[in-house]
């Protein structure tokens, strides 16, 4: 006797179905049909009229994941084998025939195990998946005799509202066919291959639902389970406070917990049990502050070990873990390359119907962090580098978004170079797709696996650190995509989490109810967990506008938007709060754009908020004095209150300087590439010497000219092309070495940047004929930007109010690339060609170049950056040696590579490879 026996875990079919209900690889004639009034509903109601396709493909044994489709055509591919036939309103045919011929498999030791569809019209504007937008399967059974059983009913919790389910049961010869509920036979018939039946289940419990067929000497069985669940029953989580997510106890078992208000039930359903929903994992309820949470410990889980786990909220809804630390995504996790996460665990989807899994591993907190005491510059001294890693790596020339965090740990010695002592990430929380700028998120506390790892993410962060460059993350509070958790547990309009309508006019995706106490403790709990365990710096928040209560909106459109918000004041400042109980003096940046008082008001307690400056700075580039004020990068010449702002050129949200130059420039300036960097960096002068933070988004550096706005004037978020090589062309290059120099003038001369410096700042004037300047003076210290914006003609002496009347005591400290301007202290000028800037010091303050001494061949090997207390190196050779001016070695380091050497102020010699290095250290 041959027994076979499958379990599934859910076998309602009926957005797709076939016929016959059981293929295998040589069935005959297969047909397929498409009910487009089930799934996601996405080809609901099309005319007769309208073309759909199927995009088909087949899983086999050589696929690497059990959604690693195979023969599939190109996307789009409207040939006629493709072509839905219309049967009625909502029902669609295809004839498949003899499936390894329909779909081409030629190889004799390939096996089909799944036929793997997606539907869609002609045109591609809409598709028909599964019930959460998944792709749609149906089994193709191994040869010989097999069975199936189907039932009415899809996932495997009874509703009590609807206890009856039907049930059809399949097999390839006829037979005596058999169907029981945990051992009671409800059905029985012989001579045949199919067998119907029915059962009502009126208890709780656990049920497994059988069909048998005996043909011969042979018999085959196919099972459904189910489980009517019982109500949750009270008990008060362990230690009386429920704690949110996965807690790991001390006796080895783990404590769940959700928090799910008005909601009466909740199942957990683990890999521990190989995914088998059963009333054993109902979970306890607590009702905490007027908050209902549920609980349940699990014992026995292995430390190191991937626990993998949904719920199952009052018998109906699947969801993950909104505290979940990583997450399985059943629609994009296949196509992350196992060289961008080794080793991610699959998604299983033989066992689970498409929800997001939580993974739950000690290992996923564990990582030696090499820097344990960074601290980062003061705010107002920030130079920020925003960075999306879609982009800022990847193939180069093309524009794919296949960066990654660890092809961005390469650049560091780029960012550090250029003076950079903070950079910034577009969202990095689990994102709705692979290819994102990250502000759709779904889970708060995990990394999106598209970048890389956790600890890829954590090295990158370290490095950062051990090259002297804060972290900070980009955090979307006022919106998520649909699968979080707590948007998938409620119907609209009933949501405690989620506004139906949005209180406020600059709503995209579904927004949070800031006034709900439960979503405030989610930001706080986020914000704390990835300052203690990502060792993260700070936080940009995403639109501000949005975080206000909903009654703190007088209307939801611009006017009762931009208006004065204490709400938002309050909100804020209770985040900052959270995040000063575990990393006092964290970064707090709003992206608020909202008026002076409101801002002012933050500012208080130390918040900055974002200053956007690329109107004026397009103007400016562009070569038009009309509105080309650059004055407001300078805080209080913009009625904010020192050091409160972060202003910027260029933001991710903001068109491309370079590319508005190239389309409206003006005569001189437009399609030229030596002009257009010259006006760039004059421009970032201007920022750079106002005191105050100040942002660069990626790549401003490199004159990037990319279009970032789609035809509409929203933001383009495709990726964009990757082009380092653009270092190759001296202008920008002479770009990039603009912003290096005045990255590290500010660096090796903070104080000059500071509350106490005496501030002239005539950027604002829009008659360009006398020139712009910046004065900072401090004592005897004092720093001259001179700018000539004009477009064309001779060099302009730019009027300056020097200290003094002797030149020996002034320098040029940075220049425009390829320029050679002068000054005269005596008759206070300085002369500047068109386009371009300079800036003249006291002799007295730090230069931005170290001294560098001859060695027995090249001097420029490696490079050299100070700041107090520490030397960085990068690409040292081999055997680098610190020695004092008297000829002491200091310390040396055989492996060399990039460094970071902590020094006593002083004079010091480098000596390595064939170079050697004169640098001084405050």
């Amino acid at each position: 006797m041959i027994t076979a026996f499958v379990l599934l875990s859910s076998a309602a079919r009926s957005q797709c179905t076939s016929q016959p209900p059981l293929m295998q690889e040589d069935t005959q004639n297969v047909v397929i049909y498409y009910h487009a009034d089930q799934g996601n509903l996405g080809l609901l109601n099309l005319p007769s009229s309208t073309p759909v396709y199927a995009h088909s493909g087949v899983i086999t044994n050589l696929s690497t994941s059990g959604s690693d489709w195979k023969y599939a055509p190109t996307w789009g591919d409207n040939s006629e084998k493709y072509r839905m036939e219309y049967v009625s309103p909502n029902l669609y045919r295809l004839n498949i025939g003899d499936i390894r011929t329909f779909y081409g498999i030629t190889n004799a030791s390939e096996e089909v195990k799944k036929l793997a569809f997606v539907f869609r019209t002609g045109d591609n504007t809409k598709e028909g998946k599964g019930e959460n937008g998944t792709d749609i399967f149906l089994d193709v059974l191994p040869d010989g005799l097999q069975s199936l059983l189907l039932s009415s009913h899809s996932g495997n919790v009874i509703d009590a509202n609807d206890p009856t389910v039907s049930f059809n049961y399949y097999c390839t010869d006829p037979g005596e066919l058999t169907l029981t509920v945990n051992g009671n036979r409800i059905a029985t018939a012989s001579g045949t291959t199919e067998l119907t039946g029915s059962y009502t289940f009126t208890e709780t419990g656990n049920y497994t639902v059988t069909g048998t067929a005996k043909v011969g000497s042979e018999t085959v069985s196919s099972s459904l389970s189910y489980v009517v669940p019982k109500q949750s029953p009270q008990a008060d989580y362990p230690g009386g406070v429920p704690k949110m997510g996965a807690v790991r106890n001390g006796d080895g078992s783990v404590t769940f917990c959700l928090a799910a208000p008005e909601k009466f039930s909740a199942m957990i359903v683990g890999n521990w049990n190989d995914y088998t929903v059963s009333d054993d994992y109902t979970m306890s309820y607590q009702d905490y502050q007027g908050v209902r949470y549920f609980w349940i410990t699990v014992p026995d889980l292995a430390k190191g070990e991937n626990h993998i786990y949904y719920y199952i909220v009052d018998g109906e809804k699947s969801v993950g873990d909104p505290y979940a630390r990583l997450v399985l995504d059943p629609y994009n996790d296949r196509y992350i390359s196992a060289e961008v996460y080794p080793d991610m665990p699959q998604y299983p989807f033989d066992k689970v119907s498409t929800v997001p899994l939580a993974v739950f591993n000690d290992n996923l907190n564990e990582y030696d962090w090499q820097v344990k005491d960074f601290k980062g510059v003061p705010s107002s001294q920030l130079f920020i580098y925003e960075l999306l890693l879609r982009d800022f790596t990847g193939t180069e020339g093309k524009a794919e978004g296949n960066g990654t965090v660890r092809k961005a740990m390469e650049k560091i010695p780029y960012l550090r170079q250029m003076g950079v002592n903070a950079v910034e990430l577009l969202p990095v929380n689990e994102f709705n797709g692979n290819i994102s700028w990250g502000y759709n998120p779904n889970f708060y506390f995990a990394p999106d696996k598209a970048y890389g790892t956790p600890d890829d993410y954590k090295a990158f962060i370290d490095e950062c650190h051990r090259n002297g460059m804060a972290v900070i993350l980009d955090v979307v509070f006022n919106q998520s995509d649909w699968l979080h958790p707590w948007y998938q547990l409620y119907p609209a309009g009933k949501n405690p989490f989620f506004n139906a309508t949005a209180p406020h006019a600059y709503s995209v995706l579904n927004d949070w109810n800031q006034g709900y106490p439960l979503v405030q403790q989610q930001w706080k709990d986020v914000l704390r967990y990835w300052l203690t365990e990502y060792n993260v710096d700070g936080f940009r928040f995403d639109l501000v506008k949005g975080l206000g209560n909903n009654d703190s909106y007088p209307n939801s459109g611009d006017s009762g938007t931009n208006q004065y918000n204490q709400s938002r004041i309050n909100n804020m400042r209770a985040l900052q709060q959270a995040m000063e109980e575990v990393k006092p003096g964290a970064y707090f940046i709003n992206e608020n754009l909202a008026g002076a008082s409101e801002e002012n008001e933050m500012a208080k307690t130390g918040q900055l908020n974002w200053a956007n400056i690329n109107h004026q700075g397009m103007q400016y580039a562009e070569g038009y004095e009309s509105d080309s004020s650059l004055k407001r990068f300078y805080a209080p010449d913009d009625a904010r209150t020192w050091g409160s702002t972060v202003s910027y050129l260029e933001s991710h949200d903001e068109q491309r300087l370079a590319y508005a130059v190239g389309q409206y420039g003006a005569t001189g300036v437009k399609g030229r590439l030596q002009p257009t960097c010259a006006r760039l960096g004059s421009a970032a002068a201007q920022m750079m010497m106002a005191p105050g933070a100040h942002m660069v988004w990626m790549f401003s550096e490199l004159a990037n000219a990319e279009n970032t706005k789609n035809p509409t004037g929203g933001n383009n978020v495709d990726p964009k092309t990757v082009r380092w090589n653009y270092l190759d062309n001296q202008y920008r290059k002479g770009l990039y070495t603009t912003y290096s120099e005045l990255g590290w003038l500010r660096a090796k001369n903070p104080e000059m940047f500071t509350q106490d410096v005496t501030v002239t700042n005539n950027t604002g004037a829009n008659a360009w004929s006398g020139g712009r300047t910046i004065v900072l003076t401090k004592g005897d210290k004092q720093f001259i930007l001179a700018v000539n914006p004009n477009t064309s003609g001779d060099p302009i002496n730019v009027n300056a109010a020097f200290l003094g009347t002797d030149d020996g005591d002034y320098k040029i400290f940075s220049k425009t690339y390829g320029t050679e301007p002068s000054f005269s202290a005596r008759y206070g000028y300085i002369t500047v060609p068109a386009n371009s800037y300079a800036i003249v010091g006291s002799s007295t303050l730090t230069g931005i170049h170290e001294i560098t001494v001859p060695g027995t061949g090249e001097s420029n090997d490696f490079g050299v950056w100070t700041e107090p207390g520490r030397i960085f190196v990068t690409g040292a050779p081999a055997g680098l040696t610190l020695y004092t001016l008297s000829g002491m070695a200091v310390s040396s380091y055989p492996a060399g590579g990039n460094l970071t050497i902590e020094a006593a102020s002083g004079i010091y010699i480098l000596r390595g490879g064939n170079s050697a290095r004169k640098i001084i250290v405050k």
